[in-house]
């Protein structure tokens, strides 16, 4: 009878644990970018990354504060290993267009391919630059599948 109490205790408590969608992470993943949207250009340095060779989503941090998360293709995450191997120890501009969204201080070269931006940014913001940062609907990307 202990067994089927404690069983039954665990089964009713388990709906508890399940994360209410408020607290789920958020991740928002533009296909492409619609016609009446402003093409944005990630650059970092003074290297530009073409919109069909990273990919950005607007997402939460380890902290769960709004951020954006670039993944960049092989060949754009070979360049952005040379920039920022070039570049440690100083402060390096991560623009999208003329914007300067921040100049992080580069502390190690970044080999992985992928970087997560924070800061004072609001998750819909983020939302915005993900389209922008995205390739056309109506243009076939030149990456291969």
């Amino acid at each position: 009878m202990k067994r089927l109490t404690a069983l039954l205790t665990i089964l009713v408590a388990l709906p508890a644990c399940q994360p209410v969608e408020e607290d789920a992470l958020r991740i928002s993943v533009p296909a492409c970018r619609p016609p009446d949207v402003p093409q944005g250009i990630l650059s970092i340095a003074d290297t530009e990354f073409k919109p069909y060779r990273i990919q950005a989503t607007a997402t939460e941090d380890a902290t769960g504060r709004p951020a954006l998360s670039i993944k960049f293709d092989d060949e754009s995450a070979a360049k952005l290993a040379a920039i920022t191997e070039a570049h440690i120890g100083e402060a390096v501009p991560l623009r999208i267009d003329d914007e300067v969204l921040m100049s992080p201080r580069v502390m190690e070269r970044i080999s992985g391919g992928n970087i997560l931006v924070s800061g004072d940014f609001e998750i819909d913001q983020l939302d915005v630059l993900a389209v922008r940062l995205a390739p056309p609907c109506d243009q076939e990307s030149p990456r291969a599948n």
